[in-house]
């Protein structure tokens, strides 16, 4: 497993189990369910608390390494040339300009970003991806620049930088659980209907989508998805003759890959000043969530673990 010096999934293994065709759920389940051990809420929560001190430890590490300040341009490109022809779906010579932010934000009225700039999102989500550390940080730090506005932007589905994080999240959290519980290697994993949900929400065509890139870019390399191709998963058996283990090397390479997006991530959103909510995030997920709870606790919301 991926990180296992600093997260625990030996957790994972003790206290979840494959189960196939399981008749006390209707439909029937295939999927990773809790052996339900009365220590298992302790032991989860420590998981989910090692992962996201994982996650955060990275993240301070890197931002250690750019100026605690970065002088905020008023003109000038954001990103390289050669980015350009690379993302052409999601970056143009305006875009490139920070003249074009800076006056996007100025012509709602209110000085911040709505809706209307999920484009502007989706560079953010191309910039995380390429590593330009940088020019976020220089972005999160400009007085007109909100750029913490795209963090969540929602109509019908949630389309700002947040996806970032939230998919890479969940894929890091799928396949890792997968070895622990040892449905990895046989292909087992791949007649869960986690990973029928994990197929469509990594592969499948929506507005705004750049946070799918590497997920896409893997998929396409496992022969899931084929070039210009980009699909909602239909019928089960989609999903279920769909396998991303057998290269082996490759998919350690992806998960190496969405954990520097998390921590990018997470460093970015505590530039803007915003929590990225590992905890509401991690819990939130398979099989997690099968110990873990939202609940109002005294005033405020809380996960609670049982």
């Amino acid at each position: 497993m991926h990180q296992g010096h600093n997260i625990p999934w030996n957790i994972l293994s003790t206290n979840f189990k494959f189960v196939k065709e399981d008749r006390r759920f209707t439909p029937p389940l295939t999927g990773v369910v809790s052996k339900r051990d009365p220590a298992a809420p302790g032991q989860i929560k420590h998981f989910v608390h090692k992962s996201i001190h994982a996650i955060q430890t990275f993240s301070e590490t890197e931002r250690a390494k750019y100026p605690p300040q970065f002088t905020s341009l008023t003109s000038g490109p954001l990103f390289r040339d050669d980015l350009l022809d690379k993302y052409p779906e999601y970056l143009n010579r305006r875009n490139q300009r920070i003249e074009h932010w800076i006056a996007r934000a100025a012509t709602t009225g209110n000085g911040h970003f709505h809706t209307s700039h999920g484009d502007l999102a989706d560079v953010v989500k191309v910039l995380l991806y390429e590593n330009q550390m940088e020019t976020l940080l220089m972005l999160a730090q400009h007085p007109s620049i909100p750029l913490g506005d795209l963090h969540n932007l929602s109509w019908g589905h949630h389309f700002g930088f947040s996806r970032v994080g939230e998919s890479a999240a969940r894929a890091y959290l799928f396949f890792n659980c997968a070895e622990a519980v040892g449905i990895l290697e046989s292909g087992e994993y791949a007649l869960t209907r986690d990973y029928y949900f994990l197929l469509q929400e990594i592969g499948a065509s929506m507005d705004y989508p750049a946070q799918q890139i590497p997920h896409v870019n893997f998929l396409r390399e496992c022969g899931i998805l084929s070039e210009g191709d980009s699909r909602c998963y239909g019928p089960k058996e989609d999903a279920n003759k769909s396998f991303v283990h057998t290269d082996y090397r490759r998919l350690q390479e992806y998960l190496k890959e969405l954990f520097a997006l998390m921590y990018r991530y997470d460093m970015l959103v505590r530039e803007c000043g915003l929590d990225a909510n590992w905890e509401g995030e991690l819990s939130n997920r398979e099989p997690i969530r099968q110990h873990a709870k939202l609940d109002y606790v005294n005033g405020e919301y809380k996960v609670v673990y049982e």
